[in-house]
């Protein structure tokens, strides 16, 4: 169980840096930091822009919350609680910037599609928690 919950911190680590890339990056260019902006990435300023503050705050508190349940993960103690925590304000904040009307140009219908992908795994990992946690 010890290798498990190693591979689950490692994999609470691994979104915090994915989402907490595009958040910073948001972050940046909100601030007028990100001076050039990569062609890869042009298509999501318009859905920066239309992204508030708050919202920002919001993600980053989920991924500060993903980060104490990598930690606790790792030292062995109990992180479901916390997983759940963090994976209801990821969900509430993605439900908020995916009713934008910016959120719907920025990505093709595949692209949207992922979302789902991503809800779904944040499930099953928050299953396997719940049952490397439930015999102690």
């Amino acid at each position: 169980m010890k290798v498990l919950r190693w591979v689950l911190g490692a994999l609470a680590l691994a979104y915090v840096g994915m989402s907490g890339l595009m958040a910073g990056l948001n972050a940046l260019h909100k601030l007028g930091r990100l001076t050039t902006v990569p062609a890869d990435l042009q298509r999501m300023v318009p859905l920066w822009d239309a992204t508030p503050w708050w919202q920002l705050a919001v993600w980053g508190a989920s991924l500060l919350l993903m980060l104490i349940v990598a930690w606790r993960l790792f030292t062995g103690g109990r992180a479901f609680g916390v997983y759940v925590l963090a994976v209801a304000a990821n969900i509430a904040g993605w439900w908020f910037m995916q009713s934008q009307a910016a959120y719907q140009t920025v990505f093709t219908a595949a692209e949207l599609q992922y979302d789902y992908y991503s809800i779904g795994a944040l499930i099953v990992v928050g299953i396997i928690i719940w049952l490397t946690e439930r015999g102690k």
